[in-house]
C-alpha cells in the first residue's frame, strides 16, 4: 500500500499451448487454435501467487507425475460380437509377441450391469487386467453406453428418456436402437455412479495403460448421429425437452448449448474417477455437417487445454500412403494414437487413402504404409487389427514400426519458460 491506495500490477501474458492435430481421415479435422494474450488487473499479492500458479502449472501438470505412462507402442484392437469381453486373453495368440505392447477391449455397459445399478459384473474384465499382467502386457478398456445403455437405466427411478434411433441396422433394416440423451441429468447420474465403480476399481492397476471416453456418443466415437431425421430429432429435444422425465427440465436454444456442457462435463468425471489413468476421446465429427464437426474441434481443444497430458485424443481412421513418408514433427504434450479404418490383410485397397497406389502393393506394405503415416503424424499408439499382427510376414514390419512409435512419446521435460510476462505498477 501507498498513501492509502491498493497497488495494483497488471500481468500481460502472451503464452499459445495450442497444438495442431494431423489427421490420416479423408475428411479435414483439424481442431480450433486457442491460446490468444490476455492483460488482466491483479493486486501485487494476487499476481505473485497467480505467476506461481501459472509456472507451477505449465511445469507441473504437464509433467502430470502422477499419471502413470501413457500408452504407447502396438495395440491389438480386440473384438467379440457380444461386446462383453468373455474370452481368454492367456490365449490370446499375440499375447507372448514382443513386437505387440497391449490390447484394447471394447465393452458394453450393459454387460457390466445388466439388471439394475447396484450390481456389478467385472469378472471378465478382471480376467483379461490378470492375464496381461502374467504376460507383462498393457490393457485398454473401452465401456461403451450410447446404444449399450442397460435397459433398466431407462425404468427405474428417476426414469431416463429412451431415444429411438430413426437410422436403421443396413442388414435387419430395424432401428439401430435407442440411446439416452447426453444431457439428461438423470442419466448423467446413473452413469457417473457407474464410472466412479470403474475407476474406483483398475485405475490404479499399472496394467491399465488408458481408458477411451465414452458417455455422450452412440457408441466409442464422437458421433451421436449419423442421418439427417435423428439430427432433427435430437435437434428438436434439446429445445423442447419430453414432459414426464425429471432430467429433462430445462429448454435450449440449440443442440450444441445442451451437448457441449453434458460433454464437458463426461471428460471431467473421468478426469476424476481415473486420476492416474490416460483418458483418450475417439475424435470424429459429432454431426455429419459443419456443426457436427464445429462441436469435436471444440470439445477436442478443451480437452487439451483444460487437461493436458491426462487427456488425449485417437483417430479411428488411420489410412495408409505410399512412401516416401515424412519424418515426424518434435513429439506433441499431449497424448495421440489410431486405430486402422481396416485390417490391411484383408482389403489393402481400402485401407490407402485415395487416390489409391497402382497396382495396390503386396503385403506387409500396406500395414507398414499405415504405420508409418501414423508415425509421421505423431502418433504414439496405434490400435492394429488382430488379423495383422499374427502374420508372419508382419512381424519384421511389427518390430521396425514400434520403437518409432515409442520414439514420439514426449520426454516429460518442461516447455521453455513462458515469454512476454510483464509487470507494472
Amino acid at each position: 500500500m501507498r498513501g492509502g491506495q491498493q497497488q495494483r500490477i497488471f500481468l500481460m501474458t502472451s503464452l499459445d499451448q495450442s497444438n495442431p492435430h494431423g489427421g490420416c481421415q479423408r475428411q479435414s479435422q483439424n481442431p480450433l487454435g486457442s491460446g490468444k494474450p490476455s492483460l488482466r488487473s491483479y493486486t501485487k499479492e494476487t499476481a505473485t501467487v497467480l505467476c506461481a500458479v501459472l509456472l507451477a502449472g505449465l511445469t507441473g501438470s504437464l509433467l502430470a507425475a502422477d499419471l502413470k505412462p501413457v500408452p504407447s507402442g502396438i495395440y491389438d484392437l480386440t473384438y467379440d460380437v457380444a461386446h462383453n469381453a468373455d474370452f481368454d486373453l492367456n490365449l490370446n495368440p499375440v499375447i507372448d509377441n514382443p513386437n505387440v505392447d497391449g490390447f484394447r477391449l471394447r465393452i458394453s455397459w450393459a454387460s457390466i450391469q445388466p439388471d439394475n445399478g447396484d450390481e456389478y459384473d467385472w469378472e471378465n474384465l478382471d480376467n483379461a487386467i490378470a492375464a496381461v499382467t502374467a504376460h507383462g502386457k498393457k490393457l485398454c478398456i473401452a465401456i461403451a453406453a450410447g446404444l449399450w445403455t442397460p435397459d433398466w437405466v431407462y425404468t427405474s427411478a428417476p426414469v431416463v428418456y429412451k431415444y429411438a434411433m430413426q437410422e436403421k441396422d443396413p442388414v435387419t433394416r430395424l432401428s439401430l436402437g435407442n440411446q439416452p440423451l447426453p444431457w439428461d441429468t438423470a442419466y448423467q447420474a446413473k452413469w457417473k455412479k457407474f464410472l466412479a465403480a470403474f475407476g474406483a476399481r483398475y485405475d490404479s492397476n499399472p496394467a491399465l495403460s488408458y481408458v477411451v471416453i465414452g458417455g455422450f456418443m452412440e457408441q466409442f466415437n464422437m458421433y451421436i448421429a449419423n442421418i439427417q431425421e435423428d439430427i432433427v430429432g435430437l435437434t428438436n429435444l434439446a429445445k423442447n425437452p419430453p414432459a414426464g422425465y425429471p432430467g429433462l427440465v430445462t429448454p435450449y436454444p440449440d443442440f450444441g448449448t445442451a451437448y457441449t456442457p453434458a460433454a464437458q462435463d463426461m471428460i471431467s468425471t473421468y478426469i476424476t474417477d481415473f486420476p492416474t489413468t490416460s483418458l483418450i476421446l475417439t475424435f470424429t465429427v459429432v454431426f455429419p455437417n459443419d456443426l457436427g464437426l464445429t462441436l469435436a474441434n471444440q470439445l477436442l481443444a478443451w480437452g487439451k487445454e483444460t487437461y493436458p497430458i491426462h487427456f488425449g485424443v485417437m483417430n479411428s481412421s488411420l489410412f495408409a500412403t505410399p512412401s516416401p513418408h515424412d519424418p515426424p514433427p518434435p513429439p506433441l504434450t499431449y497424448i495421440k494414437g489410431y486405430q486402422l479404418v481396416c485390417r490391411a490383410v484383408d482389403n489393402p485397397a481400402w485401407l490407402y487413402q485415395d487416390p489409391d497406389p497402382t497396382p495396390i502393393p503386396p503385403a506387409p506394405q500396406p500395414l507398414q504404409d499405415a504405420l508409418e503415416t501414423g508415425v509421421s503424424a505423431d502418433g504414439i499408439f496405434i490400435e492394429v487389427y488382430e488379423g495383422d499382427l499374427t502374420q508372419d510376414q508382419s512381424q519384421p514390419v511389427l518390430a521396425a514400426e514400434r520403437p518409432k512409435l515409442l520414439a514420439n512419446v514426449w520426454d516429460g521435460k518442461p516447455p521453455d519458460p513462458p515469454t512476454g510476462l510483464h509487470f507494472v505498477w
